[in-house]
């Protein structure tokens, strides 16, 4: 199915995707006030009782009815985040979770409506079948743009581990989005940086008004890379060793949007990049992160097989350039989305946050409301008197495209000060690894996704994040220094302690994958995250309030 075939037909499941009712689905039982339910004779605000925790095939339901909001794509903004984002909200109010709010904030909305690759001969026009695009790389309108369509070589053997290493060192990875994007406008016109070798090839090969094809190169670095910086890895099968190579497409949206930023400056009028993997695993390739902040030419993509085809084309006759059409056109507009926010109150008023995002490419991206559901299940059959804390959620929205979260810590600043001892933020659980097993097949490896843990300095947040690594192999604890999760907005825009859970599977921003539900997914793993998250809430809600964060007085 064409990309354009794909949008006409998100388009008609977002229309019925408004109108979803918003009543029935799983855990939709209230608890009966007051009562646990629970194991007798356990101490309920101490110990973690089995017997509270949601079936596993509550935390499946969760997780499939994803796919029922548009196969699982939700845009910041899209018709298809709003509604999941009131579907959350119902169902915590059915949980019985009394204050449970929508909170709107404003965000751009960009979503493709037309994305295709014309060859043209006179007055004929051949299709080169896409894969996806860069979302926020500019819009053509619906005629498109036309120019000489020329390959670019020598991209894709760039070596930018030395970006990597220098950013590391700098600290911009621990700024954020914005940091991120400062350091590379930096290196991007530091002649000792790998970045600038792309701003090379462009100028010398006079890219101005044409449509430019380019391999889009990978960015691999060692696990030794994080591991030499954690504080604990959990490797038991030893399957994470120092040089063990960790190549993933969340490192090369970072590649994706130098190169489209080098384009732009270059003259270019639109790019077409090849996707260094398979059909399978290029399917969908959706890398929105940079795009709303730095200038980029509109921008397509093809898989591998299909890139080394087109690129034999116009090798064959170097010096005839092709007349090409590349068309995306977009919807842009400003329009309102929701935050929900929800508290369930404890014993005291002072509050731990569980929070995740609302928007993502597939069911994995994010899961995280999915496993947050299954926690609050779990504490709404406490009594309020055996919540030692009481805990707040946050979904927010604009992950992928406003800062929804950025805007309701802007918001509620002085009260989450006032209340909050810690976040805790999870993103895609249950990840299992999938690569390229052989040349051109892709395939699961039968080892979960090696998942990171970050977390804040500090005895009680150490050993916490230490004691879940433990329960998952393949786990890696880190300080508080690389931009990975939307939990990093706690602690750089809110002043507050987070951990954040996260992996990046090769699947996990591509859109029109349904393995990713289906197969790609660990159910019982998920599950026993779930537990996990669980048994850390009451370990950090019974320490003091002085021990999560200083200068907050306990109440």
């Amino acid at each position: 199915m064409s990309v354009s075939m794909r949008l006409a037909r998100r388009a008609g499941l977002a229309l019925a995707v408004a109108g979803l009712t918003l009543a029935a689905g799983c855990g939709s039982s209230r608890p009966v006030d007051g009562a646990s339910g629970g194991t007798p004779g356990l101490d309920h605000s101490r110990e973690f009782d089995a017997a509270l925790m949601p079936s596993l095939a509550q935390v499946r339901g969760w997780q499939y009815e994803i796919d029922s909001f548009d196969s699982g794509f939700r845009p910041a903004g899209s018709v298809a985040e709003i509604a999941y984002a009131q579907r959350l909200a119902s169902q915590l109010r059915a949980m019985g979770v009394p204050d449970v709010r929508l909170e709107p904030y404003p965000v751009d909305r960009w979503i493709a409506q037309r994305a295709q690759l014309q060859l043209l001969a006179g007055d004929s026009a051949e299709d080169i079948q896409l894969v996806s695009y860069i979302p926020f790389s500019g819009n053509t309108g619906p005629g498109g743009l036309e120019g000489p369509l020329v390959y670019v070589p020598g991209l894709a053997a760039v070596d930018l581990t030395d970006v990597v290493v220098r950013m590391l060192d700098s600290g911009a990875l621990a700024g954020g989005v914005l940091g991120l994007v400062q350091s590379l406008v930096g290196l991007l016109g530091d002649t000792a940086s790998g970045l600038s070798s792309i701003v090379s090839l462009l100028t010398a090969a006079d890219v101005r008004g044409k449509i430019v094809v380019y391999d889009l190169p990978r960015l691999t670095i060692p696990i030794g890379v994080l591991s030499s910086l954690a504080l604990h890895v959990t490797d038991d099968a030893g399957t994470m060793g120092f040089t063990t190579p960790f190549s993933r497409p969340f490192l090369d949206m970072v590649v994706a949007q130098v190169v489209t930023t080098a384009l732009k400056a270059a003259g270019a009028a639109g790019a077409v990049g090849i996707v260094d993997y398979p059909q399978e695993a290029a399917q969908g390739s959706y890398y929105p992160f940079f795009a709303r902040f730095l200038p980029a030419s509109p921008t397509v993509y093809l898989d591998r097989d299909t890139g080394a085809a087109l690129k034999q084309r116009l090798l064959a006759n170097p010096l005839s350039a092709k007349p090409a059409r590349l068309t995306l056109h977009a919807l842009e507009e400003s329009v309102e989305a929701y935050n929900v926010v929800a508290v369930l109150p404890g014993a005291s008023p002072l509050e731990i946050v569980l929070s995740s995002h609302t928007d993502g490419t597939n069911s994995i991206e994010d899961n995280g409301p999915a496993a947050i559901l299954g926690i609050m299940r779990y504490f709404t059959r406490i009594p309020q008197s055996q919540r030692k804390r009481s805990l707040r959620v946050v979904f927010s929205g604009g992950h992928f495209g406003g800062g929804g979260l950025g805007h309701y810590i802007e918001e509620n600043h002085d009260e989450l000060q006032e209340k909050v001892l810690a976040a805790i933020e999870v993103e895609h659980v249950g990840a299992r690894e999938w690569l390229e097993i052989a040349p051109g097949v892709m395939g699961l490896t039968g080892l979960n996704e090696p998942q990171v843990i970050m977390t804040p300095l500090g005895e009680v947040f150490e050993r916490e994040s230490i004691l879940l690594s433990q329960q998952f192999d393949r786990s890696i604890v880190m300080p508080p220094l690389l931009p990975f999760g939307e939990g990093q907005a706690y602690r750089n825009e809110g002043g507050l302690p987070v951990i954040q859970y996260i992996t990046g599977p090769v699947y996990l921003l591509n859109f029109g994958i349904p393995k990713v539900t289906s197969e790609f997914t660990d159910y019982p793993l998920m599950h026993a995250q779930v537990g996990a998250f669980v048994r850390m809430i009451l370990n950090l809600g019974n320490e003091p309030a002085s021990a999560l964060r200083s200068g907050i007085e306990e109440r």
